[in-house]
């Protein structure tokens, strides 16, 4: 990431956030309210992202942009499929549905098949295996599944920190309901860890949260991260990516297990903090 920043002088004490972003960056307010959306804005070294927060004198103000557009694929690569269901390794910075520019968008038109639908989602940045359904039918059989927790997801992540070996398993309470996420230590060094995780419960952002709040948060994640820890401003996503997939297949019950392979940013990133 790039990084613009500037001081706030005097006579613009008291202004909010966005209008001296777009005054100082020469960008418009639309753009720099954006900016703090995507929380790529720091004030004396602190993520903030309200866009009405009042500026003092003195205030260091930094805004970091992306290098470069990610490369995404051309085509959608499907991992596994039969007549009702396949599964793909979604690149991260596409929404699995609900746009336009979708996972599922895609898939439509690269199968020629309009009923394709999501199964369920992940995040835009994450990256890693997804059901899709070939039709509506065979989508509302696959729902109880979700529901009765009969599918194993598994993730690996990359978090700031030494995350500590003896422990194995997070629970805490997420929205009202107990969440638990169970941990493997798979490489760690004096600064990141590179982890293992099984969600028993589909919380959301369950993952995130849970390391966020034992303060070994998803390197580059900007909601949960919380200050502004270099390694993870030089992230260009969360470093999140759904591994596998365990669960029997919605109508014939035969056992399906599908590996998501790590995609280059993850490894390249594992490479640069030799973890593996």
């Amino acid at each position: 990431m790039t990084s613009n920043y500037f001081t706030v002088k005097y006579k613009q004490e008291d202004l909010r956030l966005f209008e001296i972003i777009a005054t100082e960056l020469n960008i418009s307010k639309k753009k720099a309210q954006a900016a703090l959306d995507a929380k790529q804005v720091l004030v004396n070294g602190r993520r903030v992202w309200m866009k009405n927060h009042l500026v003092k004198e003195d205030d260091r103000i930094e805004v970091l942009t992306e290098d470069r557009a990610p490369t995404l694929p051309k085509k959608i690569q499907i991992l596994w499929q039969d007549s009702d269901y396949l599964i793909v390794n979604k690149p991260a910075f596409l929404l699995t549905n609900a746009s336009g520019d979708s996972v599922e968008a895609r898939l439509r038109k690269q199968e020629k098949n309009e009923t394709i639908f999501a199964v369920h989602r992940l995040d835009k940045e994450t990256s890693g295996s997804v059901i899709f359904a070939k039709s509506a039918e065979a989508k509302t059989a696959a729902i109880p599944m979700f529901k009765e927790r009969d599918i194993m997801k598994i993730y690996r992540a990359i978090t700031i920190g030494s995350f500590p070996k003896n422990w194995n398993e997070i629970r805490t309470d997420i929205g009202g309901f107990m969440s638990t996420t169970l941990v493997k230590t798979l490489d760690s060094n004096k600064y990141t860890s590179y982890l293992e995780l099984r969600i028993e419960t589909g919380r959301t952002h369950q993952i995130r949260r849970h390391l966020a709040d034992k303060r070994y948060p998803v390197l580059g994640d900007k909601k949960y991260a919380g200050t502004g820890n270099e390694l993870s401003l030089a992230q260009p996503r969360q470093m999140l990516h759904a591994y596998r997939l365990v669960f029997p297949h919605p109508k014939t019950k035969e056992p399906i297990r599908v590996m998501a392979p790590l995609p280059p940013d993850f490894k390249k990133c594992l490479g640069q903090l030799k973890l593996r």
